[in-house]
């Protein structure tokens, strides 16, 4: 077994060493900074973050790795109110602390080790690939506390100065989190509003003492026994702020003066997680601290989920590399009908898949990733010490808006594909080990057990979908010219570029663009229905308002995940072209890449043109139906 899970990755290497952009990420990390804590260059810090996850991979290879199985089997529990966790875990937490790595992405003037975020997560893929449950609960140490930062900003009690966050109101907690090993929780889930959180009923009401008590039951929360609890809650009179408008955020300490504040009914038992606690929070009056401004809960919470999804993407690329290597170590090694397996030609084909993706699913979590850090850094800046030059300024104004937008664009497809494909490999690690990989011996049961709540956990797979699919119509109907212009030269490059490599790529996005074209033009055929017999004045207003989703976007909801599917593989593919290009070293894997992506987006292409029309006919029969009785 490997001495070091970061020393042994050369793809993971060859992000660190090489692609990422350090020059605008230490810059942007290090602006307002004093000269004499800024390391002295871009290299120097370059190489102080590899030192971090070379010692990282060791600490997770001698100290995580042996006792995953014990962890496993030993599995959390519930003891007069309190969360019982393997002995394992603990040691191995206490050891972490020990290493400060609970505050490599907070500033220093906080206490952390200001390394951009990036490097953190890749620190998370290293963790995950040993145990999913370790990297899940390292994620509500520094994730809590990156949170609580982040927050800080939109609060006038913290001091900022020259763009850096100098104090906030929660320096007790981040302290508390990166000094003393404390973590928290995200407690959004409950009986009937997992998903659709506007059903929320656990509500939030300020007492004539000033104090904000919360009454409710939250379920399926992760890390649930945190001492600092993010919980949305119902602040408003629903009649007045239906829905998600009327619901706030808190911070709950689980307990105040060592008294319990927050009860701990339950800890289930699940699939796989078995050393990650998932609990379920009863507040009976429970004291909080409101974050922000009433009825913004839902918006605050979206920052923290949007970076638990890059979270997810990092962690199931940790269960997708142990996939691998499983099934290759085993593979080498079985010998049927003269040679081993790996030289079976079926075996060689899946195994190829699973490498060539891995690699395309850690590009796309590395690029996203540097997208939602400029973003971040650029919108910090520009709010507390922007440009005084009025073209610098607007140039930074432009580059945010643009890689914004990347990045709303690739975080649902980085938590889509990543945790789409750890089940599809662990699965096929189980299946190339046959028989004894269906057995608690070996390691792809476990794999397989810890990877299928991936894509149900922070926005299932086809809430992603969904997301994706409403971005990319809303584009569409928004400037239908610029779409069909992209379109056009898709087609054009396709046939016209003389690098097969970007011949191949325009390729891919012409599927792209037919399957939008598809979706969209059956959605505008639905709504045109409905003008035929207004006048032509008024066509606009009823193309471009007055949407029954229900009804309207019928034929993109039906295939929002084929659509999800091919928008990844492309986004893949331009990421591993953008590499090949710059590193020719990056040229076989992407041309490999592109030609099995090709066959896939043919197949979800043909399937969005051709199937659906009849399930679509009898969902609305039904809909009709229903209305009529009602009526």
């Amino acid at each position: 077994m490997s001495d070091n899970f970061y020393l042994d990755n050369d793809d993971l290497k060859f992000w660190i060493e090489k692609a990422i952009e350090w020059d605008t990420l230490v810059d942007l990390a290090e602006h307002g900074a004093k000269a004499e804590d800024r390391p002295t260059s871009v290299r120097d810090a370059r190489d102080t973050f590899e030192d971090i996850l070379r010692e990282f991979g060791k600490y997770v290879a001698r100290n995580v790795e042996p006792y995953t199985r014990k962890m496993d089997d030993d599995g959390t529990r519930l003891e007069n109110g309190e969360v019982i966790m393997s002995p394992h875990l603990d040691k191995i937490f206490k050891g972490l602390k020990k290493m400060d790595v609970f505050g490599i992405p907070l500033p220093r003037e906080l206490g952390g080790l200001n390394a951009p975020v990036v490097v953190y997560l890749a620190a998370a893929e290293v963790l995950a690939r040993a145990d999913v449950s370790c990297m899940t609960h390292f994620g509500f140490h520094t994730g809590i506390a990156l949170s609580l930062m982040m927050y800080a900003l939109r609060d006038p009690r913290s001091k900022i100065e020259n763009g850096r966050v100098i104090s906030t109101p929660y320096d007790d907690v981040i302290k508390d989190v990166l000094t003393n090993g404390q973590w928290g929780c995200m407690v959004l889930t409950e009986a009937g509003a997992g998903s659709d959180l506007a059903q929320i009923k656990t509500t939030a009401v300020l007492s004539d003492d000033g104090l904000w008590k919360l009454n409710g039951e939250k379920m399926w929360i992760t890390s649930g026994n945190g001492q600092y609890q993010l919980v949305l809650a119902r602040t408003e009179d629903p009649q007045k702020a239906p829905g998600l408008k009327g619901i706030s955020l808190f911070l709950c300490r689980q307990k105040i003066d060592g008294k319990t504040n927050v009860r701990i009914s339950k800890v289930e038992h699940k699939i796989g997680h078995h050393s990650s606690p998932t609990c379920v929070l009863v507040y009976e009056d429970s004291l909080g601290e409101i974050i922000g401004r009433r009825g913004e809960g839902f918006e605050l919470m979206l920052l923290l989920m949007n970076s638990a999804r890059l979270a997810v993407g990092f962690e199931s690329l940790g269960i997708i590399e142990a996939a691998i290597r499983t099934a290759k170590d085993y593979a080498a090694q079985r010998v049927t009908m003269g040679k081993t397996i790996d030289r079976h030609e079926m075996i060689a084909d899946y195994i190829e898949d699973m490498e060539l993706y891995a690699k395309g699913v850690r590009a796309l979590c590395f690029e996203a990733t540097q997208k939602v850090e400029k973003a971040m850094r650029w919108e910090l800046i520009l709010k507390f010490d922007p440009p005084k030059d009025e073209a610098a300024r607007a140039d930074m104004e432009k580059k945010l808006s643009r890689v914004r937008r990347q990045a709303r664009d690739m975080t649902p497809l980085v938590k889509y594909i990543a945790s789409e494909k750890a089940v599809e490999f662990s699965r096929m690690a189980m299946q190339i080990l046959g028989g004894v990989g269906y057995s608690c011996e070996y390691l792809p049961e476990k794999l397989l057990r810890d990877a299928l709540v991936l894509p149900i956990y922070e926005g299932t797979s086809q809430i992603q979908s969904l997301m994706v699919l409403k971005d990319q119509l809303m584009q569409g109907l928004k400037d239908p010219r610029r779409f069909i212009v992209k379109m056009a030269r898709a087609n054009w490059k396709r046939v016209a570029e003389n690098d097969p490599l970007e011949k191949n790529l325009s390729r891919l996005f012409s599927y792209k663009y037919k399957a939008l074209q598809t979706i969209l033009v059956r959605i505008a055929k639905n709504k045109m229905k409905a003008t035929y017999e207004l006048p032509v004045g008024d066509w606009t207003e009823a193309l471009f308002s007055q949407w029954d989703p229900k009804v309207d976007f019928a034929p993109g909801m039906l295939h929002a995940e084929r659509l999800t599917k091919i928008l990844a593989e492309v986004t893949i593919a331009r990421i591993m072209v953008k590499y090949a290009i710059k590193f020719p070293e990056r040229r076989r894997d992407a041309e490999r890449f592109l030609r099995r992506a090709d066959l896939r987006c043919r197949f979800w292409l043909s399937e969005i043109e051709e199937h659906g029309t009849e399930l679509l006919a009898d969902l609305a029969a039904i809909e009709l139906a229903q209305g009529t009785k009602a009526a």
